[in-house]
């Protein structure tokens, strides 16, 4: 009866570790677990199995911080079973092993649940940052268009000032060509009879002649 309950004592304190983070358990100690021989094939070497796998892929701060409540109370619960193992208690060794691997796989459950996190949270990230691109390129096709239309309105307006320059400089060069022309154009002396040569003498009118 006193080994009843002497185990009985033992065993209350890891049942009462059992998952409750939903309720926001809290470790009952908060020592550094104690190195203990590996379970033997059952829900303790599972458990232990699945410690070290969880133990293994939480690296960052974040994922540690995650699972170090659950893996210390599954840490507990197996060296208690191993002291209810030591004192022949074998029942109450399998029933905290259970206990043991109930934590472990719910350190397991939260390691992918930050991982998921993690996950989320980087493909948010990107998602932001490609939206940032796509407003920056939207930004800069906007530009790019407003440049193009300001460029266009400039060569429209430089090929018309240039030909209005070169029409102009066609009239100039007319109209210099048509003062010269005129300029340059002989002026015609009035007709006259034809002249008296002193020597003969005054002509003779061929009317007056045939009168005598």
């Amino acid at each position: 009866m006193r080994h009843l309950l002497s185990s009985a004592a033992l065993l209350l304190p890891a049942l009462f570790v059992a998952p409750a983070l939903a309720h926001g358990g809290a470790s009952s100690s908060s020592g550094p677990p104690i190195e203990i021989p590996p379970p033997p094939p059952g829900d303790g070497a599972t458990a232990v199995g699945i410690l070290k796998d969880v133990e293994a892929k939480a690296l960052d701060p974040r994922s540690k911080k995650a699972v170090a409540d659950a893996i210390s109370r599954a840490r507990k619960a197996l060296e208690r079973a191993h002291g209810m193992r030591a004192s022949g208690d074998v029942a109450h060794a399998r029933m905290l092993d259970g206990v043991a691997l109930e934590w472990a796989e719910n350190a397991r459950d939260l390691l992918r649940a930050a991982e998921a996190e993690r996950r989320a949270a980087a493909v948010a990230e990107k998602a932001k940052e490609a939206s940032t691109q796509a407003e920056r390129a939207r930004a800069l096709l906007e530009e790019t268009q407003a440049r193009r239309g300001r460029a266009e309105a400039e060569l429209e307006r430089a090929i018309a000032e240039e030909k209005e320059a070169r029409e102009a400089a066609a009239k100039a060069e007319d109209a210099r060509v048509a003062a010269g022309k005129s300029k340059d154009k002989p002026t015609q002396a009035p007709k006259k009879g034809p002249a008296a040569d002193p020597k003969k003498g005054p002509a003779a009118d061929p009317k007056k002649g045939k009168g005598k």
